[in-house]
């Protein structure tokens, strides 16, 4: 599966948050990568916690915003 349609499901999902109000863009989220590099040493986003969740996984803090900003740019590359 090309990460660019998982980034539309994780879009949806963070999208659907936001109108819910369980985030808003300025709100941070614990985002998990893939550990392989796809491209130019580009690690996707394959996942997302909130801020007051525990991931075990190693995880980036990044703004709800900028989250969506990564993963709406790499799947208009992937087009």
């Amino acid at each position: 599966m090309k990460y660019s349609s998982v980034y539309e499901e994780l879009i949806r999902d963070i999208n659907e948050d936001i109108k819910a109000n369980i985030i808003s863009p300025d709100d941070t989220l614990k985002v998990i990568r893939k550990r392989k590099a796809v491209s130019e040493n580009y690690h996707p986003i394959i996942d997302y916690y909130y801020a007051d969740s525990h991931p075990e996984q190693k995880h980036e803090l990044m703004l709800v915003k900028d989250v969506l900003q990564e993963m709406v740019y790499h799947c208009m590359l992937a087009k």
